[in-house]
């Protein structure tokens, strides 16, 4: 998949990811889960491969609510 590269820090939790998973999905955008730093414990960081074209506001929201940093590399 060609796009770019979104970063989640701060990710304390499987709900954290599924909560991350649930906005991409409800917001119909294809993504890839690429790798989390580290795999096996948390905090950690989660990298996703999404569409170049994404709208991040509600992904900002999701990021405020949760305590999460997001952004796009």
């Amino acid at each position: 998949m060609d796009g770019t590269t979104l970063r989640v820090a701060n990710v304390g939790s499987d709900e954290d990811i599924e909560s991350v998973r649930d906005v991409l999905d409800a917001l119909g955008i294809s993504y890839e889960h690429i790798d989390s730093d580290p795999e096996d414990s948390y905090p950690q960081t989660a990298y996703f491969q999404i569409p170049s074209n994404v709208n991040d506001a509600p992904l900002a929201r999701l990021a405020k609510e949760r305590g999460l940093d997001i952004e796009l590399l």
